[in-house]
C-alpha cells in the first residue's frame, strides 16, 4: 500500500512541474513577439496625453532688404551772455564780518537753464586778484568766492579783454587767468606772452568751436615794465582781427563767435564804429558778434557783407547783451536788465545748422528787512510782469524788451 501511495505521489510533483514550466514558457515565450504597436494598443492609457512630434515648416526667407548708411549727426548748445562784475551792495550784501568772507548763494539758480550748456561763455569785468585789496569802483577786483558762484552756473569760458583787465596791473591779469582756469573755467581775449593764442577753438561734440575777443576801451593801463598793452590783450584793431579769425579759419572751425568791448557807456544806441568793426569781424570770419561794455541792450541783426574775394558772407550782430550780474543803476531801468542768447547746433554731413534762442533777464534787487543790504537774484523778465515787489517802470520796460526781442528774432529768420 505504501509502493502504491509513494508512486502516485511522485505523479502528482511531475504533473504540477509540467504545468508551472507550460506558464513559464507562454510568459517568457510567446509574449516577446506581440508586435510592439498591438502592445501600445492593450497597455492601459495614463493621464498623461501623448503629443507626437511634428516637424515645423521652414520660415520663408524675406528678400534681403539694403539700407542706407544714415549720416552721422552732431549736436551742441552755446549760452553767451554779458557783463559781470562785482559792485556796491551786490558785494556789500553778501559779505561776512565775522568770518570775513563772502557767501553768494543761489543768486543765479533761476537762470541756470540759460547758464548751463555744453559751452558757456560770460564777460569778466574786473580783476581776480589777491594781489590788491577787493574794490568796486573805479579799479575793480573781485573776490575769490566768486569762482563758486560762476562754477556753480556752469560758466565754462570768461572773456577778459575788458576795460578793466589792466587794474590789477600784469599780475592781476597773471592772477586772473590762473584762478579762473583752476575752476575750470578758460579765458579768451588776453595772452601772457607772444607765443601764446588769445582766441581758443573748442571740440564740442564732434563740432569745433572758435572764440575770439576783443576791447575798444581799457580804462587805465598799469604797465610797470614798459611793455606794450597789445602784447596782453586782443584790441579791435583791423590787423589784429584779420591775425585771429584767420587763426580760427586754419584751425576748421565750424562756427566762430567774436565779443567785442566797445560802444559808448550807458547808451542804447548803436555807434557808426560799433557797425564798421562788426562788419570787419564777420568779413573775416565771425559768424556770431557778442557785444558788451555798454552795460545796456542795444539791437541785434543780420548783416552782410563783401569777403574781400567777390563772395558775400552773413552775419548776426548783437550790438550790446547788456547786463548779466552787477549792481549798477547809472540809467534807469536799462542797467538792470541784460539779453541772453542760446545757440542749439546740429552738424550733418559737415553741414552746421544753427537755431538763435534770445532770452531776456533781470537782476532783482529786494530790499532786506534790517533795510540796509539787499537780495539779489537773476529772473527772466518774462517771470516779473505780474510780481508785485517789481517797479512798474522794470516791468514797463520789460513787456517793451519782449516785444522788440520776438521781433528783431523774426527778422533773422
Amino acid at each position: 500500500m505504501k509502493k502504491v501511495l509513494y508512486v502516485l505521489g511522485s505523479f502528482i510533483i511531475i504533473l504540477l512541474i509540467g504545468i508551472n514550466a507550460i506558464f513559464y514558457y507562454e510568459n517568457m515565450y510567446v509574449k516577446n513577439y506581440i508586435p510592439v504597436s498591438q502592445e501600445v494598443y492593450n497597455t492601459p492609457k495614463s493621464e498623461e496625453t501623448f503629443v507626437p512630434s511634428v516637424k515645423k515648416p521652414e520660415p520663408k526667407k524675406e528678400p534681403s532688404i539694403q539700407l542706407q548708411n544714415k549720416p552721422k549727426e552732431y549736436k551742441a548748445t552755446i549760452s553767451l551772455v554779458g557783463d559781470v562784475f562785482f559792485n556796491g551792495y551786490l558785494l556789500k550784501s553778501y559779505y561776512d564780518r565775522q568770518t570775513q568772507s563772502y557767501s553768494f548763494g543761489n543768486i543765479m539758480e533761476n537762470v541756470k537753464d540759460i547758464t548751463y550748456a555744453d559751452l558757456s561763455i560770460f564777460k569778466f569785468d574786473s580783476s581776480l586778484t589777491e594781489s590788491m585789496p577787493v574794490s568796486t569802483y573805479g579799479r575793480y577786483n573781485a573776490p575769490k568766492e566768486v569762482l563758486n558762484l560762476l562754477k556753480s552756473a556752469g560758466f565754462k569760458v570768461a572773456v577778459l579783454s575788458s576795460s578793466h583787465i589792466f587794474d590789477g596791473k600784469k599780475q592781476g591779469l597773471e592772477d586772473t587767468i590762473k584762478n579762473l582756469k583752476d575752476v575750470g573755467i578758460s579765458s579768451v581775449g588776453v595772452k601772457l606772452s607772444s607765443g601764446e593764442q588769445a582766441s581758443k577753438v573748442f571740440d564740442i561734440n564732434n563740432i569745433r568751436i572758435g572764440v575770439a575777443a576783443f576791447t575798444k576801451e581799457l580804462s587805465r593801463v598799469y604797465l610797470e615794465d614798459g611793455s606794450s598793452y597789445k602784447e596782453y590783450v586782443n584790441v579791435l584793431d583791423k590787423d589784429i582781427i584779420k591775425n585771429e579769425l584767420e587763426y580760427l579759419k586754419g584751425r576748421n572751425c565750424d562756427i566762430i563767435i567774436a565779443y567785442a568791448n566797445w560802444g559808448y557807456e550807458n547808451s542804447i544806441s548803436t555807434t557808426s564804429e560799433q557797425k564798421e568793426f562788426a562788419r570787419e569781424l564777420i568779413k573775416y570770419g565771425a559768424d556770431i558778434v557778442i557785444g558788451t561794455h555798454t552795460h545796456t541792450i542795444q539791437p541785434f541783426e543780420k548783416i552782410q557783407v563783401d569777403d574781400g574775394t567777390s563772395g558775400k558772407r552773413d552775419g548776426i550782430v548783437f550790438y550790446s547783451l547788456g547786463n548779466f550780474l552787477c549792481d549798477q543803476t547809472v540809467i534807469f531801468p536799462y542797467n538792470r536788465f541784460g539779453l541772453t542768447v542760446r545757440l542749439e547746433l546740429t552738424k550733418r554731413d559737415d553741414k552746421l545748422t544753427k537755431k538763435i534762442l534770445v532770452e531776456p533777464i533781470y537782476i532783482f534787487r529786494k530790499t532786506r528787512t534790517n533795510g540796509n543790504y539787499y537780495d539779489f537774484m537773476l529772473l527772466k523778465a518774462k517771470d516779473i510782469l505780474n510780481r508785485t515787489d517789481v517797479r512798474q517802470s522794470y516791468i514797463r520796460y520789460a513787456k517793451k524788451l519782449l516785444e522788440d526781442v520776438k521781433n528783431q528774432l523774426q527778422k533773422l529768420q
